[in-house]
Parts: C-alpha cells; sequence; structure tokens
C-alpha cells in the first residue's frame, strides 16, 4: 500500500486518500464535501471540511482535474490513510513537447507547501502570497455566500447606556458587556419566534435552540463563543460563561472552536472608537446584532440639554423572513431590556 496521499489507479485516474494530520489521535469527522461530483477541481482547492478533538479545518486538492466520486460522505469518521475521493486528471502532454521534458513532480498534501518553480526571468519574483488561516478561509466563504444570497436589512437606534454602567462598576468581577446584551436578547427571544427562523429552500424551519453567539477575535482570527440561554439566570453568570467559553477558544480547544448554531450572533467594537457599524449575517442565522462604542451624548430632557452615555445598536436582518417593522420592534425590546438593568 502506498503511504502518499494519492495513488496512482491508471494514466488518468488519482486516488486521494486521508492526509496524516500528525495533530491528533482522535477521530477525524467529515463534515461536508465542498465540491460534487463532475465538477472541476484545481491543485490547492479546498475539498471538504473536517472536525477533530482540536479544531475545525479543511482538506485541500492534491491534484488538477475533475472530481468523479465519493469515497467518504458527511458525517464518516476517517483516519489517515482512507479513501477520501477519486480524481480523472487532465491527459498527460505529448511527450515530445517541451513541457514534458522537466521531470514530474509527486503531489504534496497541501498545495501551497509546493515547491516554487523559478521563472525563466531576470525579473524579480514576485512576494510570496500570505496564506489565510483555516479559519480566515472558513469565515470568508461563509459571509461572502451571506452578501450574495442574503438580501441584508439594517436598523439603527441608540439606548442609554446609564444602568449598564451602574450595574457593571457595582460588580465584582467585572461583568463583560456582551453579557447585557446576551441577557436582554435571552429574555425577550420566546416573543420573537423569526428570529430562530432558518431558510430551507422556498420554506423555513425554527433553530433548535435559543443559545446567542458572541463574536470573538483570536490574534486576528474571528470565532463566536456560543452561550446557553440562562432562563432566570443572571447577566453576572453570562458574563462568566463568557469569560470561560472566550478563554477556552484561546487555548484553541477544538469543541469551543468548532461550529455551533445559535440563534443569532451578537458583535461588540465597544473598546474601539468605532460608534457604529453594520455586521454581516452569519449563515443559516437571520440576524446579528452589531454593538459600538459607549459615549457621552448631548440629549434633550424635560426640555433641558443634558450629557448621557449612550451606545448605538445595529440590527442586520434577512429580509426575505424579517420585515422592518418586526426587526424594529426586535430591536426596540432589546434597548428596553438594556436600559432597565
Amino acid at each position: 500500500m502506498n503511504d502518499l496521499p494519492g495513488k496512482c489507479l491508471s494514466a488518468m485516474e488519482i486516488l486521494m486518500k486521508m492526509p496524516d494530520l500528525s495533530t491528533t489521535d482522535s477521530a477525524i469527522k467529515l463534515v461536508r464535501w465542498l465540491v460534487l461530483p463532475g465538477q472541476s477541481v484545481k491543485r490547492g482547492q479546498s475539498l471538504c471540511e473536517i472536525e477533530t478533538d482540536k479544531a475545525a479545518s479543511e482538506v485541500e486538492s492534491i491534484v488538477t482535474g475533475v472530481l468523479k466520486e465519493f469515497r467518504a460522505q458527511p458525517g464518516d469518521l476517517v483516519v489517515a490513510g482512507q479513501e477520501l475521493a477519486l480524481f480523472e486528471t487532465e491527459t498527460p502532454p505529448d511527450p515530445a513537447s517541451p513541457a514534458a521534458s522537466a521531470p514530474a513532480k509527486g503531489p504534496g498534501l497541501f498545495a501551497r507547501n509546493r515547491a516554487a518553480v523559478p521563472a525563466p526571468s531576470a525579473s524579480p519574483a514576485p512576494a510570496p502570497a500570505i496564506v489565510l488561516s483555516q479559519p480566515q478561509q472558513t469565515l470568508g466563504r461563509r459571509l461572502l455566500a451571506s452578501k450574495q444570497n442574503i438580501p441584508h436589512i439594517y436598523l439603527q437606534a441608540s439606548a442609554s447606556a446609564e444602568a449598564m454602567i451602574r450595574r457593571r462598576n457595582a460588580a465584582s468581577p467585572k461583568i463583560v458587556w456582551e453579557a447585557f446584551f446576551v441577557f436582554a436578547i435571552s429574555k425577550i427571544l420566546k416573543d420573537f419566534e423569526r428570529i430562530r427562523w432558518r431558510v430551507r429552500g422556498e420554506g423555513v424551519i425554527i433553530a433548535p435552540n435559543s443559545d446567542i453567539g458572541v463574536a470573538v477575535d483570536v490574534r486576528g482570527d474571528l470565532f463566536v463563543a456560543t452561550i446557553a440561554a440562562l432562563q432566570g439566570g443572571s447577566v453576572a453568570e453570562i458574563s462568566n460563561d463568557i469569560r470561560a467559553r472566550v478563554l477556552a477558544i484561546q487555548d484553541g480547544a477544538g469543541e469551543a472552536r468548532g461550529l455551533r448554531a445559535a440563534a443569532i450572533t451578537i458583535s461588540n467594537l465597544g473598546d474601539t472608537p468605532v460608534e457604529s457599524f453594520a455586521a454581516i449575517i452569519n449563515p443559516p442565522e437571520v440576524a446579528i446584532l452589531a454593538i459600538g462604542k459607549i459615549g457621552p451624548v448631548p440629549i434633550v430632557q424635560e426640555g433641558r440639554v443634558a450629557v448621557q452615555q449612550r451606545v448605538t445598536l445595529t440590527l442586520s436582518a434577512d429580509h426575505r423572513v424579517i420585515n422592518g417593522k418586526y426587526a424594529a420592534e426586535f430591536l426596540a425590546a432589546i434597548i428596553r431590556e438594556i436600559e432597565s438593568f
């Protein structure tokens, strides 16, 4: 048996096997295929998503050709050396052609690791491309698909942050800001079922839980910490849960970094100078709440100008299932909860 990730079956076929990741002893789960039989692929193109006990990642094609058939299906547990897919390669060039005179190199596991061939030119070689991390690549595809396929509608409003500030200053340890919004959404989500809708074909299904996702930046990679909605729980408990999950993501825990469905995600840039921004919906969710910085704003109270600490909230919603009025009522309900702490 050949130990390489690809084994030649004929002059036209390549059998690709599961590479040895050398990072885990646990089973590897095939999550989904990113291409279909009959589609052309290029060497280095992402073929499928996999999960281990440490992280979610992708396997890239070792050849340029056409995917003929799968040898493993989504949900299967696979091991290094197990057959994944069968490819049909392009017809080999004429041996008499100049291109055929150079010795062929065996395909590597990842195309970005192949040796660079110097160009026959006196001009300086171009700078090497910066390869995005697997989380960045996965997120990029998901958000690109979101902007291309989901008709976003954006609603913006501001809320008084005075009550949150008082509650936070009185707590020890300090409550993380995201906890207030997770708590507020958890309280009202039962009254806004459409936020849990998921578009499926020409209809919808309902998300199986009411968990709230919190966007987390870890050394330039974006993850989502999923926080269970606490029935009767406190904002301090939610704050502790967020801290624990962020630490797990920073430590590289596979379960914490894995993709887990939430009812809605919140994205907070309150620790930056950004006053407001519109976030991209994280599929299959149908809404995301963006939180800007808290700052002093002049307002009119009882005919007089006063300065109040306020925060701007921007709700992005999928207009296929959430219309403007429904989204406005949901945003108003969040503000009422935020101002009542």
